[in-house]
């Protein structure tokens, strides 16, 4: 698959499946079909020279970063992903596998980059909503802390 082939299918996988409503009435995004369709998704090649690549993240003018990792050792990019929360705060760093997510699996790896405060100002509003009572304790306390 080339880099152009990724940024297609995810964009495909992302309105197909991620934007979807579940049986509770909620996508398991609710704000990837804005960031899809404002394009303020960056992809980024990161399967060489990941660091540098996870880096290159364009916080000015994209919400997330998707960071294609396939081929990647998935317990070294876990690693980094902690050190880069540490050189970074101001970003949250995680990854989406084809192992991980309790509503979906990804299709390939990636590691996605988000503003930190723009996300908690996010989950605060989802807390007025119902969105977050299905969602098994074990998964709430995994992307909610």
């Amino acid at each position: 698959m080339t880099f152009q082939d990724f940024q297609d299918t995810f964009l495909k996988w992302t309105e197909e499946v991620i934007e979807a409503k579940k049986p509770d009435g909620f996508p398991i995004c609710p704000f990837a079909r804005k960031a899809r369709l404002q394009n303020k998704i960056q992809f980024i090649d990161a399967r060489n020279d990941s660091m540098n690549n996870l880096e290159s993240f364009d916080k000015e003018n994209y919400e997330i970063g998707i960071a294609w990792v396939d081929g990647c050792d998935m317990v070294d990019m876990e690693a980094l992903t902690v050190q880069l929360k540490e050189k970074h705060p101001d970003l949250l760093y995680f990854t989406s596998t084809t192992d991980s997510g309790h509503f979906a699996k990804n299709f390939t790896n990636c590691i996605f980059i988000q503003l930190y405060d723009d996300i908690m100002i996010k989950r605060q509003y989802l807390h007025t909503t119902k969105y977050y009572d299905n969602w098994p304790d074990f998964y709430y306390k995994l992307i909610c802390g």
